[in-house]
């Protein structure tokens, strides 16, 4: 009995602590995210006060562990009751007065927003990228995710400095479309088209590189650990992240390069 007590009294006194924190904007991430809009100063002080009153109800007399344990249940409640009301008098001044404009950098909102929102339909990135290349249908799709920054990061669920999705090739031109998930994120699609002639070389390059030649950091282990894909055309680099970067960078050459070369040739 008295561990029991004990194991509540020091448990209650933790969710207490943790109250004290997000009250006192010690801790002020936790007000970002859409899903737990009052629930650390609700419900989880009035929880720490049921668990901290049963463990002190378990030591002490009968009529006085009744007070303890009617009390604790009440605050319980009441935390919960005020975590589902949410009302807008509740809480510290910096809480009501906070920003309360959905936060997409959030991961759990990111992730909220993403599971509702809808596909662009044809305005998608490989729908454009098909129209661009007269609706045909590419010869090859490798996945593949651009490295820039122009961009940017409209949400927690994209990569930083990336932009995910598949390189669609065709015997004119290398094509990079967005995936559907960065479209429903982003809003609009993300589109690069590099025409065959215009193709110079193609290399495998370390992992964090970039169009400029400078590495990015890592953010992420993929961004550490995984090599990248450079193609260098008349009009400048792209970098690409993509497994077997070297054997692609072989490939590209072969089929755009050794393809050029021959035309005149036949010709």
């Amino acid at each position: 009995m008295g561990l029991d007590a004990v194991a509540l009294i020091v448990l209650g006194g933790l969710l207490l602590g943790v109250a004290w924190m997000c009250w006192t904007g010690r801790w002020k991430a936790w007000s970002r995210i859409a899903m737990l809009p009052t629930m650390p100063i609700s419900a989880v002080p009035g929880l720490g006060i049921c668990l901290l009153f049963s463990g002190l109800g378990l030591l002490s007399p009968s009529l006085v562990s009744d007070i303890l344990f009617s009390l604790g249940f009440v605050a319980s409640l009441s935390g919960f009751a005020i975590a589902m009301w949410d009302p807008a008098w509740y809480g510290p001044s910096w809480f009501r007065e906070r920003d309360k404009e959905y936060d997409l950098s959030v991961p759990m909102n990111a992730a909220i927003a993403a599971s509702v929102r809808t596909e662009l339909g044809h305005t998608a990135s490989e729908a454009v990228a098909r129209s661009h290349m007269g609706g045909r249908e590419p010869e090859a799709t490798w996945r593949a995710h651009l490295v820039s920054d122009e961009h940017g990061r409209p949400s927690a669920m994209q990569r930083i400095g990336l932009v995910r999705g598949h390189l669609l090739l065709y015997p004119d031109a290398l094509v990079f479309a967005a995936d559907a998930g960065e479209d429903r994120m982003r809003g609009s699609a993300v589109v690069e088209v590099l025409p065959a002639r215009a193709i110079v070389s193609a290399e495998r390059v370390p992992s964090r590189s970039q169009a400029g030649g400078e590495r990015r950091r890592a953010p992420d282990l993929p961004t550490l650990v995984r090599p990248c894909l450079r193609v260098n055309t008349t009009d400048g680099a792209h970098v690409f992240e993509t497994a077997s970067a070297a054997r692609r960078a072989r490939e590209l050459e072969a089929r755009y390069l050794a393809a050029g070369s021959a035309a005149p040739a036949t010709g």
